[in-house]
C-alpha cells in the first residue's frame, strides 16, 4: 500500500509538473528526446560538467554547518550527554534511543539506493513540480514576459523554493528533535541561538536549493538530479574521511 501511494503521489507530481514545466519553457529535455527517438550524446556530455561541478561544490558546503563555530554549545552538549548516559537513567535511556535507529549494517548498494531515490524524489518535488508551478504562477502574474523578464521569473521561483526549504528544514529539525527529547523525558536541553541554528539552516538549503535550480533552469531536471546524486556522496565520503576525525 505505502509502495502504491508513492508511486500514485509521485506521478502526480510529475504529470503536474511536467506540465508547468512546459509553460515556462522548462522541463525533461534528454528524456524527452529520448523517447522522441532523437540522439541524446551532446545533451549529456554538456549536462555532465556542470552537474559534476555543481554536485561537489554542494557537497563542500553542506560540511561547513557542522563547524565548531556554527555549534558553540557543542562541548557543553557532549557534557550533559555523558552525565545523562552515566546517570540511573542511562540504561532506559539507551533503550529508548534504540527505537529512532535501524540496526541493520548500511551497505554501498543501501547506500548508493538510498541516496538514488532521494536525489530523484527530492528533485522531482522540489524543482520539477515546485519550482515549475510557483514560475508558472510568477509567468501568468506578469504576463507573457520577454527573455529578460523570463529570467527573472525563473530566478524568483528558484528562491522562493530555497526560502521554502529553509523554512521546512528548521521547523522539521526543531519538531524532531522536541519529540525525541520528549520521549526520552529529557527536560533540560542544550540549545544554540536562533541565529546559530539559522545559519545552519541557510547553509544545508540555500546552496543546493539554487544550484539543483540553476541547473534544472539551465540543463534540465536530468541534470539537477544527477547533481543531487553527486553531492549526496561526495558529502558522505567527505564527512566519513574528514568531518569524523576532527570530532
Amino acid at each position: 500500500m505505502e509502495a502504491i501511494e508513492i508511486t500514485v503521489w509521485l506521478a502526480i507530481t510529475v504529470g503536474v509538473g511536467l506540465l508547468a514545466a512546459h509553460g515556462v519553457g522548462l522541463g525533461a529535455p534528454i528524456l524527452e528526446r529520448w523517447l522522441h527517438g532523437e540522439k541524446i550524446r551532446s545533451q549529456l556530455r554538456s549536462a555532465l560538467v556542470p552537474s559534476l561541478l555543481v554536485g561537489v561544490l554542494i557537497a563542500v558546503v553542506s560540511m561547513l554547518p557542522n563547524l565548531s563555530v556554527f555549534h558553540l554549545n557543542r562541548q557543553l552538549a557532549h557534557q550533559e550527554a555523558e552525565r545523562l548516559s552515566q546517570s540511573p537513567e542511562g540504561p532506559g535511556l539507551a533503550e529508548k534511543l534504540r527505537r529512532f535507529t535501524d540496526d541493520r549494517p548500511l551497505t554501498l548498494t543501501s547506500l548508493t539506493v538510498s541516496y538514488l531515490s532521494a536525489a530523484i524524489s527530492g528533485e522531482l518535488i522540489w524543482r520539477l513540480f515546485l519550482v515549475s508551478i510557483i514560475a508558472l504562477v510568477f509567468a501568468r502574474i506578469t504576463g507573457s514576459p520577454p527573455e529578460t523578464t523570463r529570467v527573472r521569473v525563473l530566478l524568483s521561483a528558484v528562491l522562493t523554493v530555497a526560502a521554502i526549504g529553509v523554512v521546512a528544514s528548521i521547523t522539521s529539525q526543531a519538531a524532531t528533535t522536541k519529540m525525541i527529547y520528549s520521549s526520552l523525558g529529557v527536560v533540560k536541553t542544550v540549545n544554540d541561538p536562533f541565529w546559530v541554528i539559522l545559519t545552519r539552516g541557510l547553509l544545508r538549503t540555500v546552496p543546493a536549493a539554487v544550484g539543483f535550480g540553476w541547473l534544472h533552469v539551465r540543463r534540465g531536471i536530468e541534470s539537477a538530479i544527477l547533481s543531487a546524486f553527486v553531492a549526496s556522496v561526495v558529502g558522505h565520503l567527505s564527512f566519513m574521511l574528514v568531518v569524523v576525525r576532527l570530532f
